[in-house]
């Protein structure tokens, strides 16, 4: 049992390392943060980056380009279901798009496979599944992080890059925040 024990934390200190040393690794897109990080857990920045143009695939099995979101104001969400912050931050970004007309939800999980996704947003409420159904919430598997750690380099979740309607980049949010502050209403309107 104690070599069991230590073995887990062998693996689990391999991993914090790992991530460490991805998360210092270049950029492929070149987004620069122009705020100072204000703590590990909580990171915002503001840049002005052409989105990088992609498909996705949603659960309902429509393929997507990123570009056809011109117009629309679109947070694109990287979550999985087995992040305990994305699961609190889920919903929140679920009804920020349903209450404003022209916001986008697209959320890119890296979960291994469909079933989580499914089975997480079977257990929503009812509410927040009727708006999940909504052509303003699109939810996708990134198959084998291709999006999220090749394209974005995002290896900390959840995380969300809020972009203009002019497909520009201009605000990140790493982790869990209110959506429903002054800071992000006033940047949504301004878009």
């Amino acid at each position: 049992m104690p070599r069991n024990i230590l073995l887990l934390i062998a693996f689990i200190i391999c991993g914090f390392l790992v991530t460490l040393w991805i998360d210092q690794s270049s950029n492929p897109i070149g987004l620069t943060q122009t705020t100072p990080q204000p703590s590990p857990e909580k990171t915002t920045a503001n840049f002005q980056e052409t989105l990088p143009d992609f498909q996705f695939t949603t659960l309902d099995g429509k393929t997507h380009n990123i570009s056809n979101f011109h117009g629309k104001i679109v947070l694109l969400n990287f979550w999985a279901t087995w992040c305990p912050p994305c699961v609190v931050e889920f919903p929140k970004l679920v009804e920020l798009s349903s209450n404003h007309r022209d916001v986008v939800l697209i959320a890119l999980s890296s979960d291994l496979s469909v079933a989580p996704i499914e089975k997480f947003i079977a257990k929503q409420k009812p509410q927040i599944q009727k708006k999940i159904a909504t052509p303003s919430v699109l939810i996708a598997k990134d198959n084998k992080g291709k999006i999220t750690a090749d394209l974005f380099q995002t290896y900390r979740l959840p995380e969300t890059i809020i972009i203009d309607r002019n497909g520009k980049m201009v605000k990140k949010i790493v982790g869990d925040t209110d959506w429903e502050s002054e800071e992000i209403t006033s940047l949504l309107g301004s878009l």
